[in-house]
């Protein structure tokens, strides 16, 4: 069996595949060529898996599994217009020019295609690709990013010890679904994404999976179930009463969390406002750093933030001023329309 495609493309899609399973699982950087309605190439983190349609081809049975690395480095260079793939009983042959790969494939399964899919909506790529970029920019790997399909938005939360990351994005989902996605796995998808040159995609759920289409592409996303406990508990962030806001501009905030960042070499600092000053402050064993920003006399409060999350944080909050909302419990750091927002827990005053 034979396909002609065109080797750019082809070397597009293999980089794409690349960057959803990325380098943390080795064991996982194989690409598998199979048969449905036609020949598609699929790769998997080991949670998150993609499925790209190449053409019409007559039927095979089983897969052909090979190494994604060993694909990608010999399309690496590769600038012919028309490429032969040819599968055999156990082999695969890529023809590009005078160029030939054949190699001995393992033979596999051909991924099932089971169950109803429930479409939930559609998003512009960018933001879905921005809210999922800034929720996770305060998780570790062990962390999940939370992800809601409610009825007239759709929320992501990053909930760590530390701090709490919340986006959202307007649409209309027609039912809803929720799902903890690992935070491994969000990086590869947001990496995967990058890659894409589109302006919306579509979502479905299916079997308690996220599922996400554009024509000859399919990526299914799994992940646990939340519980409504988790959701509500997370809810309440968003239903805390703003006692005091304050406005910064985002490039001095920005700077001055950096330095403190570096100064504390990542570990912890303290965000503080008593009368008409508020201040930035590392203390080390040898180290003293203090910034003092002039505000509005209010309500005093003091945080102890994690530096390297907080600089992550505010490096995707893509704004050009800082809103920094003090509640009974928290201190919310967002942008100006409200869709990205950091909760850091306050600190009790003596």
């Amino acid at each position: 069996m034979e396909l002609i495609v065109n080797g750019e493309e082809l070397k597009n899609w293999v980089y794409l595949l690349d960057k959803l399973v990325g380098t943390t699982e080795p064991s996982a950087r194989f690409i598998s060529f199979f048969f449905r309605e036609g020949l598609w190439i699929s790769a998997s983190d080991n949670c998150a898996s993609l499925e790209i349609f190449l053409g019409k081809i007559p039927k095979f049975e089983g897969s052909r599994i090979v190494s994604l690395d060993l694909v990608k480095f010999f399309l690496s260079d590769i600038k012919v217009k028309e490429l032969h793939i040819t599968i055999s009983q156990d082999r695969l042959a890529l023809k590009a020019g005078s160029e030939i790969l054949d190699v001995k494939c393992k033979v596999g399964e051909v991924p099932q295609e089971d169950g109803e899919e429930r479409f939930l909506c559609t998003l512009v790529k960018r933001e879905f690709e921005s809210a999922l970029n800034f929720s996770s920019a305060n998780l570790d790997e062990g962390e999940f990013l939370i992800l809601l399909f409610e009825e007239k938005d759709v929320f992501m939360f990053g909930p760590s010890s530390d701090v709490v990351t919340f986006a959202q994005i307007s649409a209309v989902p027609r039912v809803t679904f929720s799902l903890k996605i690992p935070y491994v796995t969000v990086r590869h998808v947001f990496k995967a994404l990058q890659k894409l040159n589109i302006q919306t995609l579509d979502f479905y759920e299916k079997e308690d999976k996220l599922v996400v289409k554009y024509p000859r592409m399919i990526m299914k996303i799994c992940g646990d179930k939340v519980s409504l406990e988790e959701q509500r508990t997370l809810e309440s962030f968003l239903n805390a009463k703003t006692v005091e806001e304050l406005v910064a501009r985002k490039d001095v905030f920005s700077k001055l969390v950096r330095k403190a960042a570096v100064l504390s070499k990542g570990s912890y600092a303290t965000l503080s406002r008593i009368g008409e000053v508020m201040r930035i402050m590392v203390k080390q064993h040898n180290l003293n750093y203090t910034a003092e920003l002039f505000v509005e006399p209010g309500k005093n409060f003091v945080v102890v933030f994690p530096s390297k999350k907080l600089r992550s944080v505010l490096a995707r909050l893509e704004s050009d001023k800082v809103i920094l909302e003090i509640t009974e419990e928290f201190l919310k750091i967002s942008n100006s329309s409200r869709t990205r927002i950091a909760f850091l827990e306050l600190e009790k005053l003596p």
